[in-house]
């Protein structure tokens, strides 16, 4: 846009019976808009404070690291370009270094030679703008440079999977920064994060998987989150 484009510049704009533009109907919109924001704001507000209920005491939590026997075995990833990926006849999920959609930046070709990882897996990206993001995967999946793919020793219940991604991220974005101090040196080293545990300082799974089960529950429940 310049000064020459501007003069000539149209928008389109609801008009009335006689062809001019509809102002009362534009004012009216707007004043109704802000109604229904307002409302949404007050129902924001009050998931909020019920959302204090989850806080709990991490003073007895235990740090473990993602390569422990009970834990995971961190695969390095596919570490494919995207660009150079096939979408002919995309059916597998391809997994960057994103923060939105479970980290899926687009559904690629499967490559012949090429296994992808199965469902259930999780992944991390370990730097970049959304350092730390880690996700439970839904479907097989290929991974980008600098994501890893966290393969649980066991069969790990959802539930524990989502506690232990949000564990991951928390420590991720606390302690580490992006295009200084990665978690690609690391990851298979010092990276710790902290756990529930029961009397024998094992991890409790039971708890962590009721507890995503609880939010889950209130989540769905509540007008503005569900």
């Amino acid at each position: 846009i310049s000064s020459t484009v501007l003069p000539n510049l149209t928008i389109k704009l609801p008009v009335d019976e006689t062809g001019k533009p509809d102002f009362l109907y534009m004012e009216t919109y707007i004043k109704n808009l802000e109604s229904k924001v307002s409302s949404s704001l007050t129902n924001l507000k009050s998931a909020k404070k019920s959302a204090h209920s989850y806080k709990i005491d991490t003073t007895k939590w235990k740090r473990f690291h993602l390569y422990d026997d009970c834990l995971f075995d961190i695969d390095s990833g596919t570490k494919l370009d995207k660009v150079k990926m096939r979408t002919n006849n995309p059916t597998i999920n391809f997994v960057g270094r994103a923060n939105a959609n479970n980290g899926i930046t687009t559904c690629v070709d499967l490559i012949e030679d090429i296994p992808p990882y199965e469902a259930g897996n999780m992944t991390l990206s370990l730097g970049g703008e959304y350092l730390g993001s880690c996700f439970v995967q839904k479907k097989p999946f290929y991974t980008s440079q600098n994501v890893v793919v966290l393969i649980p020793k066991w069969n790990m219940p959802f539930g524990v999977k989502m506690f232990i991604s949000c564990m991951v991220f928390k420590e991720s974005r606390t302690y580490y920064k992006a295009f200084i101090d990665e978690l690609n040196r690391h990851i298979k080293r010092d990276f710790s994060f902290y756990l529930p545990v029961k009397d024998d300082e094992t991890p409790d799974w039971d708890y962590m998987e009721n507890y995503i089960k609880d939010i889950f529950g209130k989540t769905i429940n509540n007008p503005i989150l569900g």
